[in-house]
């Protein structure tokens, strides 16, 4: 599969650039593009430049393969699975056979006899045994381990589902807090013209100097609320970059994706969140505890031991065989705590499995409300608060222009449509929250 760039280069055009300024700007956008993992493409690769505003353009489906490829929390998640894997080895393994050698009958007042060592006046004893398991014991210790594995993978998509719904809320914090920034950059500006203008006016008479001191004191909030701003935007983009395991690069984080549309939800199937990872490996904990009960019973089924062997013992060099057999008794312990305790842990499987399918039904049901109530507030301000506040601020500003209003009266409709805007950027990241929360719910693509 070709792998595609991580972060979007924008190119400009260096045509009438000197040759040496032109080598060291290629040379600094590969050095950006490799730093990254991602080589340029042939076509721009003496062209490209990063480029401030587009250097890091961030879309959502690339964060969430970076997160597949790079993500810590799902690496220990994969190392759950392979340990899953590994015990089925160990619960597929049959009993080893033990061998044995014994010499026996060494007299040291006698000696042991001249000779070789086939000579010696020694019995010497050679046995093998080999324990047969019954009751179906390994079967059902393969059929535990299987199910066990299911249950690990399931837990593994488990973790990208939750994953996947942390990764989309961080994607659009950094959304919002990079557009609160951008209104408040746009509000500062408009008010440093609207500082301009005023001193002006007040050189010309036009208007008192406390009016412009109300002015200078709007500019200076919007200072520090800028301020304020900045500092929620490096937080939301540490935050996406310890997501993607991008330490170091978190002020190179930009999000490209529009914010998602209130378009028609998807249908709160219960067959799509019956497919959910998380009830998955919920049934399959249950297989296995089912299992394990089984497993625990048939401790009770006397396993057997069968022995051979091979004996020596000269003058005579004559060579004897036996077989044996050995059966436990159980007349000390009956394997009674290990039934109990396969019992309880089949009692808790059922309650598992049952708080999970609960919890899964109460939040789509949840989820879907949720977010067709954002979907509803987002088309509120988009098609009657916000107009209605812009058209307001503008015949305000335009009667602010011609001297039909006072300052006050501008500054309280900047106001008033600023805070609309942040309560409309509001609505958007809540409803993109909700939509989040409602695809992870369902287990859909978001």
């Amino acid at each position: 599969m070709t792998s595609r760039p991580f972060f979007t280069l924008a190119s400009i055009n260096t045509g009438r650039w000197p040759a040496r300024c032109r080598r060291v700007l290629s040379a600094v956008a590969w050095a950006f593009t490799v730093a990254l993992g991602h080589p340029l493409p042939e076509a721009h690769a003496q062209t490209a430049f990063v480029s401030a505003p587009d250097a890091s353009a961030l879309t959502l489906r690339a964060a969430e393969q970076r997160l597949f490829d790079a993500s810590r929390d799902l690496r220990r998640a994969r190392r759950d699975v392979e340990r899953a894997q590994a015990a089925t080895l160990g619960a597929a393994a049959r009993p080893n056979a033990t061998l044995s050698l014994d010499t026996t009958d060494i007299n040291p007042s006698r000696g042991i006899g001249a000779g070789s060592l086939a000579d010696k006046r020694v019995d010497t004893v050679l046995r093998l045994e080999q324990t047969f398991e019954r009751g179906d014991k390994r079967s059902l210790r393969m059929a535990q381990a299987d199910l066990l594995l299911d249950a690990a993978r399931a837990d593994q998509d488990e973790a990208r589902r939750q994953m996947l719904k942390t990764l989309r809320i961080a994607y659009f914090d950094l959304k919002l807090a990079e557009d609160r920034r951008a209104l408040l950059q746009q509000t500062l500006a408009l008010l440093d013209d609207t500082v301009s203008r005023a001193r002006t006016r007040v050189t010309a008479g036009d208007l008192a100097p406390s009016d412009l001191e109300r002015v200078r004191l709007d500019q200076l909030r919007t200072e520090s609320d800028l301020r304020v701003a900045d500092s929620d935007l490096r937080r939301a983009q540490a935050a996406l970059a310890r997501l993607l395991a991008l330490d170091g690069q978190d002020a190179l984080l930009h999000a490209a994706d529009p914010w998602p549309q209130p378009d028609a939800l998807p249908a709160a199937a219960d067959a799509a969140a019956g497919e959910r990872p998380d009830l998955r490996a919920a049934r399959a904990r249950l297989l296995a505890a089912q299992q394990g009960r089984s497993l625990a019973e048939s401790l009770r089924t006397r396993d057997i031991t069968i022995g051979v062997q091979y004996e020596h013992f000269p003058p005579d060099g004559r060579a004897m065989y036996g077989v044996g057999v050995s059966i436990p008794l159980f007349n000390g312990y009956d394997y009674r705590g290990e039934i109990e305790a396969a019992y309880t842990e089949l009692g808790a499987a059922e309650d598992e499995q049952q708080r999970v399918e609960a919890e899964a039904g109460a939040e789509l049901r949840l989820r879907r409300n949720e977010a067709e109530a954002q979907a509803a507030r987002v088309r509120r301000y988009a098609d009657t608060v916000l107009p209605s506040a812009r058209r307001s601020a503008e015949a305000t500003e335009f009667a602010f222009q011609h001297g039909a209003v006072g300052v006050l009266d501008v500054l309280d409709a900047r106001r008033t449509l600023r805070s609309i805007e942040s309560e409309a950027l509001s609505a958007r990241a809540d409803y993109a929250r909700a939509r989040a929360e409602l695809a992870a719910a369902l287990n859909q693509p978001f």
